[in-house]
C-alpha cells in the first residue's frame, strides 16, 4: 500500500473512520494479516465492530489479467448484495478506487470471524459437512438469483461492454489467462486447449440468462467455520464474481450431492452442463498453474494441477458435442 507522508498510520486510518462513523468511534486496534496477494489488515473498533481494510496489491506483484480489477469486483459485488442480509456475505462500508485517503485504492469491509475449512475438514462429521455442502449449495443459488442484461465482468456490464452470449463471454475470460500464461512462456498445451474450446463451445449457447456467479464459491479456503457449531459463518473473497452461468462457481465441480440439493437443481447433469464443468474446470486448473508461476508459489499445488488438467483435457477430447 502506497501510503500519503505526514500522518501516522493510526492517523491516516482514523481520518478515515471518522468519514464513516460518529465522532464518538475510533480505532482501538490494527492488525496486519499476511500471506495475502493484497494488503489486508483488522481494523478494531472501540464500538466492538471489526472492519477489514483491503488495499490493492504492492506496486511489484506480478498481476494476470482480471486479477487486477479484483478489488473493484468484490466492491461492486458487494454492495450489489449488501441488501440481502445475508450473514455469510458481509457488508461493504465503503469503497475508494482512488486512495484519497490511503494513497492506493481500498475497500473497507466488515470483519468475518470463523476458521477456514481447509483447517477443520478432518474434524467434521459426514453429516456436518453435508450440512455445510448444502448451505454453500443454498448461498450459490442465492447468489445466481441476480441476473444482468449482458455477460462478463461486473465492470464491462456495468458500463454496457457485455457479451451477449455466454459463449464469447466465457471464451474472452479463458484467452485472457491463456494469454497471461503465454506471456510467462508457461508449458501448456495450448493448441489443444483452444481446439477443445472451439470444438464444444455449443454447450455454452445453452446459457441464455446472465446470473452471478462467485467461479471461487466453495474453495475451501475461503470458506470460513464456526470452530464450536462446526457450522458455515461466512465466506470471504468475492473478487472472481462474473455474470454468466452458476455452473462455474468451484463449488459444482464434482459436488456432494448436498450441494445440488442446496442449490435447489436437479442431481442428474445434461450432456451440456457436463461439457460446460469439464471446460469451467479446465479454465480454473490453467488459472492454478499460471498463478503458481507468477507467485512463485507451491510447486506440488502446481504438479497437482498439471496432473488434473492433464485428466479434465482427455474427459473433453471423449466428450462429443451437443
Amino acid at each position: 500500500m502506497i501510503q500519503p507522508t505526514g500522518l501516522s498510520e493510526y492517523e491516516r486510518l482514523d481520518a478515515l473512520l471518522a468519514l464513516l462513523f460518529p465522532s464518538t468511534v475510533y480505532l482501538q486496534n490494527s492488525q496486519s494479516i499476511t500471506g495475502h496477494m493484497h494488503s489486508l489488515r483488522l481494523l478494531k473498533l472501540s464500538n466492538g465492530a471489526r472492519l477489514l481494510l483491503k488495499a490493492s496489491p504492492s506496486t511489484g506483484t506480478p498481476l494476470l489479467r482480471h486479477e487486477r480489477f479484483f478489488l473493484e469486483t468484490e466492491a461492486r459485488f458487494l454492495a450489489l448484495l449488501g441488501q440481502s442480509a445475508n450473514p455469510c456475505i458481509p457488508q461493504i462500508y465503503h469503497y475508494d478506487p482512488f486512495g484519497s485517503q490511503l494513497g492506493s485504492s481500498y475497500s473497507l469491509r466488515q470483519y468475518v470471524k470463523g476458521t477456514p475449512l481447509s483447517e477443520m475438514a478432518c474434524q467434521l462429521t459426514l453429516q456436518q459437512r453435508n450440512g455445510i455442502d448444502r448451505h454453500l449449495g443454498f448461498l450459490a443459488g442465492t447468489i445466481g438469483q441476480n441476473v444482468a442484461p449482458a455477460f462478463g465482468s461486473l465492470q464491462q456490464v456495468a458500463v454496457g461492454a457485455g457479451k451477449l452470449s455466454w459463449r464469447d463471454a466465457f471464451c474472452a475470460l479463458f484467452e485472457s489467462v491463456l494469454r497471461d500464461s503465454e506471456d510467462m512462456f508457461i508449458n501448456l498445451p495450448y493448441g489443444q486447449i483452444r481446439d477443445e474450446l472451439s470444438r464444444l463451445q455449443s454447450a455454452l449457447e445453452e446459457v441464455t440468462l446472465p446470473r452471478l456467479v462467485v467461479i471461487g464459491l466453495g474453495r475451501s479456503s475461503h470458506v470460513l467455520l464456526d470452530e464450536e457449531s462446526k457450522q458455515l459463518s461466512g465466506v470471504i473473497d468475492f473478487s472472481s464474481a462474473f455474470w454468466g452461468d452458476i455452473l462455474m462457481a468451484e463449488v459444482f465441480e464434482n459436488p456432494n450431492p448436498a450441494v445440488i440439493s442446496g442449490a435447489g437443481l436437479p442431481l442428474a447433469r445434461t450432456p451440456g452442463e457436463i461439457i460446460r464443468l469439464l471446460m469451467y474446470a479446465c479454465y480454473r486448473l490453467v488459472s492454478q498453474v499460471t498463478v503458481q508461476y507468477y507467485r512463485n508459489q507451491d510447486e506440488t499445488k502446481e504438479f497437482d494441477a498439471r496432473r488434473r488438467l492433464t485428466a479434465t483435457i482427455t474427459k473433453m477430447m471423449a466428450m462429443r458435442p451437443v
